[in-house]
């Protein structure tokens, strides 16, 4: 991504590893017990993931959508504007970084 923010941080990425490592190691001795522990490390990959990845779009969209004020707990969202409002006039650069930006994570995303 532009600001070099990974999918996976380094810290969270390396103890992942190594608890899929640990499952692996541990087949012999213990095979159910091992793919339990890889089904967990998977499930915890995919939720970071989906986290990274809405929190990066999240971010993305505050530079070129104007700012809405946020919903009030309970009150009903709409799923998706149809239709953003269009960007003020001379906005040209700012949307074509975000359009980069978007790209790049896309592009990381499709990679893996």
């Amino acid at each position: 991504m532009a600001d070099g923010t990974a999918l996976f941080p380094i810290d969270a990425r390396d103890k992942l590893t190594a608890r899929l490592q640990n499952a692996v190691n541990g087949f012999v001795d213990g095979p159910r017990a091992a793919v339990e522990n890889a089904d967990r490390v998977l499930e915890e990959a995919i939720t970071d993931l989906t986290r990274t990845l809405t929190e990066r779009r999240r971010a993305l969209r505050t530079t070129w959508q104007p700012h809405t004020a946020e919903p009030t707990p309970g009150e009903p969202t709409a799923a998706e504007p149809t239709s953003p409002a269009p960007p003020p006039t001379g906005d040209t650069e700012q949307l074509r970084l975000a359009l980069q930006d978007y790209r790049e994570t896309a592009e990381r995303l499709l990679r893996l």
